[in-house]
């Protein structure tokens, strides 16, 4: 259990680097703004989806939760977003209106993060219904 932790601390924090540093290069080479920080966008991201795997991956171990995962996760999504805008309320919700570009920058993060993260609970799940139709047959 201790190496797929390590395993998706390396996945989140990969895709981090990557992407951040990618994601910066563009955006200041066309000289653009963003009234909020790419960087703690970042890195929210990356610290919320390796800490919803990892806590996803020590229940997933747990009989009592086993069956609640599903529900489990849909709470931990919306937590997340809810954290999200509390966070960053006055980049997203401020005085100002967020153009397209900018809500687009925004968004990225979201959805690199939330692929990976959808990508390691979709096979903690497998893993977990696999073992189950095993111990049926």
């Amino acid at each position: 259990m201790i190496k797929q932790i390590v395993l998706y601390f390396i996945s989140f924090l990969s895709l981090f680097l990557v992407v951040f540093f990618i994601h910066d290069f563009i955006l200041n080479n066309s000289k653009s703004y963003l009234p909020f920080s790419l960087f703690q966008m970042y890195s929210f991201h990356f610290s919320a989806s390796f800490i919803i795997v990892s806590v996803f991956l020590l229940l997933s171990k747990s009989i009592k939760w086993a069956s609640q995962l599903g529900y489990i996760y849909m709470f931990t999504f919306f937590t997340k977003i809810m954290f999200f805008v509390l966070i960053f309320k006055n980049s997203i919700l401020g005085d100002k209106n967020l153009t397209k570009l900018e809500g687009l920058n925004l968004l990225i993060p979201v959805f690199l993060f939330l692929f990976l993260e959808v990508y390691f609970i979709a096979k903690i799940l497998n893993k977990k219904q696999d073992k189950k139709l095993l111990k049926k047959n």
